[in-house]
């Protein structure tokens, strides 16, 4: 940072060329004048990355005070949220935006009056994205939820909201409870035109699943995944024992589409944060469906990072 600093105060072109910047320091003490100074020389930065997990409040504030970035067009930052809203309204041009935890009550995150007339890609707390999703040009999002209570009220929350939306979204990566057997008709409901959908599955107690998981219950689960006519691409990630080999997974596979004619690619990742984890990846081709495990498709570097 310092020699940037040093270089750049001599030769200004080299700051202004700078198009892309990743900041993640997690150490204490963070230098953020110098932060500070960094970003304000880099004027045509277009997708910085500001992670800086132990900087308080009152740091982030000092950062983003002021600043202006008139070529920013992404931003992945875990910045509070509170302090990310003003430095939004000076960007309104804003096409993806990746956020981190947020520190307000649910339901009380003021991130919907930014102004972004632009946004297409939104990652970010299920909660905060409630405010965010309405009237929006949104064609992908990426919810998380780290809360371990109210999920299914928040769950039903947000797809009311994706419901009444006028984003056309194709691609929606969001989390599920295991105890949920209907959230997949949710969703086709909700947003029918998706190509593209990433599940993952929250545990439960064992009491919870007295009915099973969702995707056990084949039948009910191809009925709802042939409600969205479009989807090619199903990624789904559990902690669970989804199968016991390439016949079981296959056997799912099958029965999951045996009502739809147009979903062509799907990811499995079972076992997840285990060291029995088990990623594999399917395939339509020549009529049949095919085990491409170890090979992994462009198609899916959304999916599981």
């Amino acid at each position: 940072l310092d020699s940037f600093l040093s270089v750049s105060c001599i030769a200004k072109w080299l700051a202004h060329r700078v198009e892309s910047l990743h900041i993640n320091i997690e150490d204490n003490g963070v230098p953020i004048s110098k932060l500070h100074q960094c970003l304000s020389q880099t004027k045509n930065v277009t997708d910085p990355e500001l992670f800086l997990p132990h900087v308080p409040i009152v740091g982030w504030a000092r950062l983003l005070r002021n600043l202006r970035l008139p070529c920013l067009r992404y931003l992945r930052s875990n910045a509070p949220h509170s302090i990310l809203e003003g430095f939004l309204d000076r960007h309104p041009h804003l096409i993806y935006l990746s956020m981190g935890h947020c520190t307000k009550r649910r339901n009380s995150c003021t991130l919907g009056t930014a102004p972004l007339s632009s946004l297409s890609d939104l990652t970010g707390p299920i909660a905060c994205l409630l405010s965010i999703i309405a009237n929006k040009p949104l064609t992908y999002v990426t919810a998380s939820c780290n809360s371990p209570w109210d999920f299914s009220v928040l769950f039903l929350h947000f797809i009311t909201k994706l419901s009444s939306s006028t984003s056309a979204i194709t691609r929606l990566a969001l989390p599920f409870d295991a105890g949920d057997l209907h959230f997949v008709r949710h969703i086709a409901t909700a947003v029918p035109h998706l190509v593209l959908l990433q599940l993952t599955e929250r545990p439960r107690q064992q009491w919870a699943l007295r009915f099973g998981h969702a995707w056990g219950n084949m039948h009910n689960w191809a009925e709802d995944l042939a409600l969205m006519a479009n989807l090619r691409i199903l990624g789904l990630r559990t902690l669970a024992s989804l199968a016991t080999g390439a016949a079981d997974e296959l056997a799912l596979v099958v029965a999951w589409t045996a009502l739809h004619y147009s979903l062509t690619h799907i990811a499995l990742s079972y076992h997840f944060r285990s060291p029995q984890h088990i990623l594999n990846y399917w395939d339509f081709t020549n009529g049949a469906w095919v085990n491409t495990r170890g090979v992994v498709d462009p198609i899916f570097n959304f999916f599981f990072m």
